[in-house]
């Protein structure tokens, strides 16, 4: 699961947060002005060139190329980067614009079924977890503290 954060930041407790957290569930990318920057299926690619495809421990810290590339891109967004445009599409997924030529985008791929309710991602309001949106299989959900 990816977590970003948006907007201004603040303390919760012991955790800053943002006025916003994404947390993505689904597959996503973040791109720059002219690459792929780090993609969720990174978590399954060795960083070490010589690392054994067939026995590598992604789960291991530090392990995997997400690992190596997150470091890398949590460098570009030091300074501040503004979401330009938002746009979503009929099947849950979305797309950020951002400056500095940023983008990420979040693409559901699974299918509804009658059986198994799939979470692809979650707008929190920042450090209130039982206020937030949800998009999965079953479509959109507002939920908020009554």
């Amino acid at each position: 699961m990816l977590e970003i954060q948006l907007g201004s930041s603040r303390m919760a407790g012991e955790h800053e947060v943002g006025q916003f957290s994404l947390r993505i569930a689904c597959a996503w990318r973040i791109a720059g002005p002219t690459s792929i920057l780090v993609g969720s299926s990174d978590l399954f690619t060795p960083s070490d060139p010589d690392a054994d495809l067939e026995t590598f421990d992604w789960d291991v810290a530090g392990a995997s190329w997400w690992d190596s590339r997150m470091i890398e891109v949590g460098k570009l967004f030091e300074a501040d980067v503004l979401v330009s445009t938002f746009m979503a599409d009929s099947y849950g997924g979305v797309r950020l614009v951002c400056t500095g030529g940023f983008e990420l985008e979040i693409f559901p791929n699974s299918s509804p079924s009658p059986h198994v309710e799939t979470e692809f991602w979650r707008l929190i309001r920042g450090g209130q977890a039982a206020d937030y949106v949800a998009v999965g299989t079953s479509g959109i959900e507002l939920v908020q503290p009554t």
